[in-house]
């Protein structure tokens, strides 16, 4: 999903509701992630210095009298040199109503990264070092400081998701990090940014398992049910996301035999590692089975032991868009075996994992020379299954027997990196059960295991498993490494810093300090100096993030020093009460929108209030509350009474229905052990026996069967251990598709299950025919909803006129007030916009951000995407209330400021607009957002410098279509190429280079050739704007032609580029049109050549008047005789042109009778044609300047003419004669003089008058055979001829 604007409808005072955090990171940019159990996560930024309350120096001043400024206004001189070109004449708005209203908003928290470093030094010496002190060395003093081990450990550091509760191990960076400090060095206050909602997963929730930071601005984000997700952590957009079963494996299946019996089983997906092999990165994530789908006589088998690790290869993006972030699926493996992790240093890459006899696995992980037919398997078999005994739930508590069914292998995954010398360590020698192991691989590996009492280390050399030193400890969180020596412990309550130099057998760890963290929910160890502990306090849910630091210069061990980074406060401690909290919504219309409360009652609100923030305020009040979090509604319609009906499940898994009118409560019943999740409404259902009923599905896939009509609860369907992702209705069968590839049919009718498939046996029965498909959707209302009513005619302002209310209201949430004096009296004295502080989010790819900002500006500087989206939003709807006229100028001056002035109004910190973003709505918006997406891209590029100009076009230009192999000519990062360069080189067409500029004229043909292109409309729009620049570097012409002759649903604006064309480069557009009716490569194609002269005639003929002889011989002769299919084909279209030019252009004349055509020209020639013969007659030549109009007598003998500017009009003898017969060709006899004209009249006055101008205001008229009028604006002459 391309990011779309919405407005999220829950409005709790600060974030007092958090769930538990799960995980936490800090990346590069010193952001802070804390994950959520709720699947949500939360982003926390340094603290911005409030934006000062006096507007900046150079604060553009908007008053309410002043009018905006084009951005053409402010264009930059780089277009002096360049070709002449044609502005765009685009109103200043168009609106994106890409607005979406989210239903249920909830809060999250963060976590940080981890740092490594690279220390040999002696205990001696580190302590030493960390308490600010000179070692002395035999070798010489050692010339360091804490703030240089400080650096070391800073620079070696590793971004990996060290808090994570659930997380097993943590790997390498990306690529090496540099830095002088600790992203929190500064001691910077931290402040809740964003709050992140993740794409639902249905039937199963999303739960967070482990974060993972980048060196790219983004994080990685494991969910439990296998969704992993790449978020900005500038503004929580979601990038990409995949899940772990969407990649084509040989063991997609996963299927894992037992005791001789082959079952399916769902994996719990908990930990993300990293690998950097080259200069390639791979993410692995870790799953084991889940033990509550294992059968229970299998409960306890070794083989629950297995884990799987599916590796993905992640690609970077940048921050312009050119290259985007992808997530490739290369390689997956099955390990029989615990503690899966990878090795934690920048050495060979190792993987390793404990079996169930404690037996610790190595392998290497290699790039392969070449892809792998198999994946790679250790120490597990793959039979194909059936599915588990399903109990019928119709019948008496009797078990259906296991049933197998042959399970079709896909295709193997390719795998890019693999497995190698999979080979058995040793035994890990330590009491109790492994919770954990770290190894750090330097020539041997150093090797960390704990349990539950115990912490033993080992050293792995010459193929020998050797302890080195056992620790007896008790509640060990995690360990991490930080050097080759220095390693980490976090207890519930401190973490313990250790140092061991050298390791070797018979060594013992150090402890070289302490640092007291108290109990916490969470920890982040940052380096050996400092961490960052997350804690959500009492039982009201405040939220603390502290910053933690051992000071160097205690000579205590324990000594540290803290700094509280963040600290929220609940809505019940500050105001001493709580109110109810939204926990779902129900738009039914913008005037009555549904509310689901945590107190387990409805309200009602509306659009208005809703942007009003006034929540409190309610119409309706369902009688009877339940006794959850009402987490779901729906509506319903009775058929038979035509009454609506609320459905709201709550989180106790009851289930009601309320009358939609009166809120009163009819039917309630607790029939699920999760909550409702979906509700499809069986409509279009007329006979059978689920006429008139309605599915509810919780949460776990459980189908409920109610009646709407007396609100019969009819029979249950049972859930299966996997998460229900298709529903499918059939005559008298229900089919039921499973996240395992498995699908169960059950016969409605008789009330039993009747088979179980695997998917594409499912898939051949649905290609059958008779079957439904009800969809599983997520509710999200779009503010485009709002945009349906509006008409975009003026004709039909009137019934627009009850929206405008509305318009205000969306706006009131979008607009900042604060930003500009001049721009905030407009808005709510002109424009009668009321204030609202209303946040405002960002969607993508399913997933939800909403803002929290402290001050008018905060908004504007969080990214580009951001701001892009805003503003498209801003513009759409200030164009739609535009269309009312007394609000145009103020509407017109708004959608100024935001596209020109935000820059200065909001600070060095301001984040330009996305051009990406904003191209990418351009391509897939519709016609409005095209046109507001157009207005702020070109706002935004005319205000670039030369440098950034250039930079932009370097990133981009490389993907131009024709650059691109076939295959990839239609992707949309090829066609935001060409939208990005082509505007850009349109814009600053002095700054390109020769050969980029080719590239981007080839792109355009490229497209603009190919029928079928999705891409076409854009070489259509580039060719309006810069034709001008592409003409020099590829064939103009048959661009032209190509223009010309489209006739899809682009057709409109191709003839519009053919308007532009033709009007900024007549003279190659009439000589090619010339050509083209003179030669054309088939008679259809000079039809349609003709057709287009048609056009141009009635729309742009001054275009043509220049040029008109030469056009009206072409037409002439595409009328010869000799070519009689040709003239047959044509005559229509060419007596078409006729009638047109005649009627337009004074200066031409057509006599029927005779079949003459006289053509006056812009050197006082009169060019007389025989149409009969396509032949060109004689020239009558007298008049020295422009001929302004002619016209033939009744009886075709004679014809006037008048040059305006000579003041004359001459009547000549154009009639057939005796002498005509013997010299053809001659102009017949004037009289005595031969070829003088046979009567002049001289005007009196000189008149003075635009070509234009006479096209419209001259004409003659005949009111008899020799007599003429001629009509001058007012005045009226009479002659005789």
């Amino acid at each position: 999903m391309t990011p779309g604007l919405l407005i999220p409808l829950s409005f709790a005072n600060g974030h007092d509701k958090t769930e538990p955090i799960v995980s936490a990171i800090i990346s590069q940019n010193g952001t802070a992630v804390l994950g959520c159990q709720d699947g949500t996560s939360f982003l926390l930024h340094e603290s911005r210095p409030s934006l000062h309350a006096a507007a900046p120096q150079d604060e553009p001043k908007f008053t309410r009298s002043s009018r905006p400024a084009s951005p053409a206004d402010s264009r930059t001189t780089s277009r002096s040199i360049s070709p002449a070109s044609t502005s765009s004449g685009l109103a200043p708005f168009v609106v994106a109503s890409r607005a979406r209203i989210s239903s249920g908003i909830t809060k999250e928290q963060v976590e940080a990264p981890k740092n490594f470093v690279d220390y040999d030094e002696e205990p001696d010496k580190l302590k030493d070092l960390l308490k600010g002190r000179r070692p002395t060395n035999k070798r010489g003093s050692l010339d360091a400081s804490v703030a240089t081990l400080s650096a070391e450990v800073t620079s070696k550091r590793k971004d990996g998701a060290y808090g994570s509760l659930l997380s097993a191990n943590n790997s390498p960076a990306f690529t090496p990090v540099s830095t002088p400090s600790s992203p929190i060095a500064n001691h910077q206050a931290l402040e809740f940014q964003c709050h992140v909602f993740p794409p639902p997963r249905f039937g199963q929730p999303q739960v967070v398992a482990d974060l993972m930071s980048t060196n790219d601005d983004c994080y990685l984000t494991l969910y439990v049910s296998g969704d992993l997700s790449v978020t900005s952590s500038l503004d929580g957009q979601c990038l990409t996301m995949v899940h772990m079963d969407d990649g084509h494996s040989s063991h997609s299946h996963h299927d894992v035999s037992v005791n001789g019996r082959s079952h399916r089983h769902g994996w719990l997906w908990r930990c993300l590692h990293r690998i950097q092999i080259a200069q390639s990165t791979f993410i692995v994530a870790s799953g084991s089975i889940n033990s509550d789908m294992v059968p229970p006589d299998i409960e306890n088998d070794d083989n629950q032991q297995q884990s799987r690790l599916i590796v993905f290869e992640y690609t970077r993006g940048d921050q312009i868009g050119a290259a985007s972030v992808a997530l490739t699926q290369v390689a997956e493996w099955f390990v029989t075996g615990t503690s899966v992790g990878t090795s934690l240093d920048d050495g060979p890459a190792i993987l390793h994992y404990v079996s169930w006899e404690k037996h610790l696995f190595l392998s290497s992980i290699q790039l392969t020379a070449a892809p792998l037919v198999q994946p790679f398997e250790i120490h597990s078999s793959h039979d194909q299954s059936g599915l588990a005994a399903l109990p019928n739930p119709f019948k008496s508590n009797k078990v259906a027997s296991i049933e197998t069914v042959p399970v079709q292998e896909k295709e193997p995954v390719v795998e890019r990196i693999v497995l190698k010398d999979c080979h058995d360590a040793g035994i890990l020698d330590i009491p109790g059960v492994i919770l954990g192991v770290r190894i750090r691989t330097m020539a041997t590996q150093r090797i960390l295991c704990w349990s539950e009492s115990h912490l033993v280390g080992f050293q792995y050399i010459d193929t020998s498993l050797r302890p080195v030193f056992t620790n007896k400890m008790e509640n060990i969180e995690r360990v991490e490494w930080f050097t080759n020596a220095v390693y980490a412990i976090a207890f519930p309550d401190r973490i313990e810093v250790y140092s061991l130099v050298p390791w070797t057998p018979g060594s013992f760890p150090v402890l070289v300090h302490t640092l007291q963290t108290g109990l916490h929910d969470l920890v982040q160890m940052v380096s050996p100096l400092e961490a960052l502990i997350v804690d959500r306090g009492n039982d009201n849910g405040e939220l603390q993030v502290t910053r933690i630091t051992y000071d160097q210069l205690s000579s205590n061990k324990t000594q540290r020093r803290s700094r509280r980074l963040l600290q929220t406060t609940s809505s019940e401690s500050t105001s001493g009460q709580r109110g109810t909290l939204v926990t779902s919504v129900l738009p039914l219309d913008l005037d009555l929108i549904i509310t689901g409360h945590d107190d387990g009652l409805l309200r009602t609100t509306s659009f208005s209030q809703l942007c009003q923030e006034s929540l409190h305020i309610s119409q309706k009040i369902s009688d009877v509350a339940l006794d959850g979090c009402i987490v779901s509604l729906h509506v319903v319609r009775n058929g038979r009474t035509k009454e609506r009906y609320i459905v709201g499940g709550a989180d106790d898994g009851s289930i009601a229905f309320w009358n939609a009118d009166t809120f009163k409560l009819n039917a309630r019943w607790i029939v699920f052990v999760t909550p409702l999740t979906h509700v499809f409404h069986l409509k279009s259902v007329s006979t059978g026996p689920l006429r008139g009923c309605v599915l509810c599905v919780s949460q776990d896939g459980t189908i409920a069967v109610f009646v709407i009509d007396g609100f019969q609860f009819l029979y249950i369907i049972p859930g299966s251990a996997f998460p229900l992702v298709r529903v499918c209705l059939g005559e008298d069968n229900l089919l039921l598709m499973y996240a395992d590839r498995r699908a169960r049919a059950w016969d409605i009718k008789t009330k039993e299950f009747w088979r179980s498939m695997n998917a594409d046996k499912a898939e051949e029965m649905l290609a059958q025919g008779g079957w439904t498909d009800l969809y599983v959707r997520r509710f999200i209302t779009e503010a485009i909803y709002v945009m349906k009513t509006i008409s975009t005619s003026r004709n039909q302002t009137r019934i627009i006129l009850s929206r405008r209310d509305r318009l205000r209201t969306l706006l009131s949430a979008l607009l900042t007030h604060g930003l500009n004096k001049g721009i905030d009296e407009i808005c709510q004295e002109d424009l009668d916009i009321p204030l609202s502080s209303v946040a405002v989010g960002i969607t993508s790819h399913g997933s939800v951000a909403t803002f929290t900002t402290k001050c008018a500006s905060d908004r504007w500087c969080i990214s580009g995407d951001v701001t892009a989206s805003l503003a498209l939003a801003i513009t759409t709807a200030l164009r739609a209330l535009g269309l009312f006229e007394e609000l145009t100028d103020a509407t017109n001056t708004v959608a100024s400021f935001y596209a020109t002035s935000l820059a200065s109004a909001a600070g060095e910190k301001y984040q330009h607009p996305s051009l990406a973003f904003l191209a990418r709505h351009w391509l897939n918006g519709s016609q409005e957002t095209r046109q507001s997406a157009r207005f702020l891209f070109d706002a935004a590029v005319v205000r670039l410098t030369e440098e950034s100009a250039l930079s932009i076009a370097e990133q981009w230009q490389h993907h131009l279509p024709c650059l691109q192999p076939t295959a990839d000519r239609e992707t949309l990062r090829a066609a935001l190429s060409l939208f990005i360069c082509g505007y850009l080189a349109a814009e600053k067409y002095s700054l390109f280079p020769t050969s980029t500029l080719t590239d981007i004229s080839k792109s355009i043909q490229l497209y603009l050739h190919d029928e079928q292109s999705l891409f076409r409309v854009l070489a259509v729009d580039l060719c309006s704007r810069g034709f001008h620049i592409w003409q020099h570097y590829i064939d103009a012409m048959e661009i032209l032609r190509s223009l010309r002759h489209i006739r899809s649903n682009i057709g409109a604006q191709a003839r519009s580029a053919v308007l532009q064309i033709a009007g900024s480069n007549t003279p190659l557009f009439m000589t090619t049109l010339g050509l083209d009716i003179l030669s054309p490569v088939s008679v259809e194609y000079r039809k349609s050549v003709l057709q287009i002269v048609a056009f141009l005639i009635r729309k742009r003929p001054m275009v043509l008047y220049p040029n008109l002889p030469k056009l009206m011989e072409s037409v002439v002769k595409s009328l010869d005789p000799n070519s009689t299919a040709h003239r047959d084909a044509v005559l229509d279209t060419a007596t078409e042109i006729l009638g047109h030019v005649v009627k337009t252009f004074p200066s031409i004349d057509f006599h029927t009778d005779t079949q003459r055509l006289a053509v006056g020209t812009s050197e006082g020639a009169l060019v007389m044609y025989d149409l009969k013969t396509a032949t060109r007659l004689y020239v009558l030549e007298n008049h020295k300047k422009r001929i302004a109009a002619c016209s033939f007598s009744p009886d075709g003998r004679r014809l006037v003419t008048l040059s305006l500017e000579e003041s004359v009009v001459l009547v000549w003898k154009v009639g057939s004669s005796f002498s005509s017969f013997f010299n053809p060709g001659a102009p017949p006899r004037q009289g005595h003089a031969g070829s003088e004209p046979s009567r002049p009249y001289l005007l009196m006055w000189v008149m003075k008058m635009t070509i234009a101008d006479s096209l419209r205001l001259v004409q003659f008229e005949w009111p008899a055979e020799r007599s003429v009028r001629l009509k001058i604006r007012e005045s009226v002459l009479t002659f005789s001829t």
